[in-house]
């Protein structure tokens, strides 16, 4: 007999809801700091060979279930299942931030490849595991009705973040967008430099972690019996067997597959975009400011789409949007190509059109991804929730990243 959730009432979780949306952002301003790279590398002449290297620093959130049973077994009873790692996770992301932030002009101007990849392989380790314990969190955090709110809160937390991060990096991180456009604005001197510089930028959110981190230590008990009340917590052993039993189930055989192969109808679109545009003339501040119009759709379908996505029937959005993705990417490609016969400087009806033919794919991007999310939210169990997630989320993000880095290689 199916099983009939009940009425959702997000009401009664708001408290619990917010606190994810922050994890989820944290997450998103270190994503949204590491894409900011190949752009900026790009702008200093790198060529196509060395971005596909920089990208294996994205690796970690295909990686993660290697760790993710240690993270969901092995935790301090005091501190909390989940803060066990939250808390150590988040300090150290603040501090390599702040030690980074001395550093970061240096290595960007003279393209130290291999030491940006190394240390934004390492960041973003940090997060992917900060995002295990998020994940396997908001199963607890949530009750049963609202677990959908899970793909909502990281969807709309991971957009925001990224945002926040990726578009004030490329346009108040640019001088000639600062003096033209902030600093004539407000009728304030021109300088010969930018209004917000990269390095300042990585202190503030190093600054800012460590400032949630004490919240959280402060402010927020984790009850461990949220995790116990249904199933007892497997130690690490079982939580590993527990990963090998799973695929030993045909159905999650068959997801695994879709999951690794569905995105590789979209990798050159999801890999190449940004880089490409910026290899034809368009400005990093440009497309920064690009990003806004995007992110804030990204937004809109997040929390447009919550009925769809928190009842009992996100697959459908999933399969609804896949054809309208495909066509949508292929128009984007076409228009990316098209791109150098465009006179410089580009007048605004090709940002018109650019935008509109983004915003278009980004509608269907970001709904398969929150519907394949709160899918995984929904069948996942808590007792090895973490772990349960990160394996699904994990082929979905290596077949992302595979796809993507073999198409910087061969381009």
């Amino acid at each position: 007999m199916k099983e009939v959730l009940p009425k959702q009432n997000w009401r009664k979780d708001i408290v619990n809801i917010n606190l994810l949306l922050v994890l989820y952002i944290l997450q998103g301003i270190t994503i949204g700091i590491a894409s900011c790279i190949p752009l900026l590398l790009a702008l200093y002449g790198s060529p196509w060979k060395e971005l596909g290297t920089f990208s294996f620093s994205f690796w970690p959130f295909s990686l993660k279930l290697l760790w993710a049973p240690f993270i969901d077994s092995v935790f301090i009873k005091k501190f909390g299942r989940r803060k066990t790692w939250i808390i150590p996770l988040q300090l150290l992301t603040g501090l390599a931030m702040i030690l980074l932030s001395f550093y970061i002009s240096f290595l960007l101007t003279e393209r130290k490849i291999y030491i940006l990849t190394i240390i934004f392989f390492a960041l973003c380790f940090l997060t992917s595991a900060q995002d295990v314990a998020v994940d396997g969190w908001a199963l607890t955090l949530l009750s049963k009705e609202n677990v959908g709110w899970a793909g909502i809160c990281n969807m709309g937390g991971l957009s925001f973040g990224r945002l926040f991060a990726f578009c004030l990096v490329l346009t108040l991180g640019s001088t000639e967008f600062s003096n033209k456009y902030i600093r004539r604005f407000l009728s304030l001197k021109e300088h010969p430099y930018e209004l917000v510089s990269f390095s300042k930028f990585l202190l503030f959110c190093g600054s800012v972690f460590l400032l949630v981190t004490a919240l959280i230590i402060l402010c927020k008990r984790e009850q461990l019996q949220q995790d116990t009340e249904n199933a007892k917590i497997d130690g690490l052993y079982d939580t590993y067997s527990d990963v090998f039993k799973l695929f030993k189930k045909s159905c999650v055989r068959q997801l695994a597959l879709i999951s690794l192969t569905y995105t590789m109808g979209f990798a050159a679109t999801f890999s190449m975009t940004n880089l490409t545009l910026v290899k034809n003339g368009v400005r990093t501040q440009t497309i920064g400011l690009m990003d806004i119009p995007l992110a804030l759709i990204k937004v809109c379908v997040t929390f447009s789409t919550t009925r769809c996505m928190a009842g009992s029937k996100p697959v459908t959005v999933l399969l609804f949007c896949y054809i309208p993705r495909i066509f949508t990417g292929l128009l984007v490609l076409l228009f990316v190509h098209l791109t150098p016969q465009f006179s410089q400087p580009f007048q605004w009806y090709y940002y018109l059109i650019l935008v509109s033919v983004l915003a278009l794919n980004e509608i269907f991007h970001y709904s398969m991804m929150v519907a394949l999310i709160a899918f995984f939210a929904q069948i996942s169990d808590p007792k090895i929730g973490g772990t349960y997630m990160t394996l699904l989320n994990t082929v979905n993000n290596l077949g992302l990243n595979l796809s993507s880095t073999i198409t910087l290689f061969v381009a």
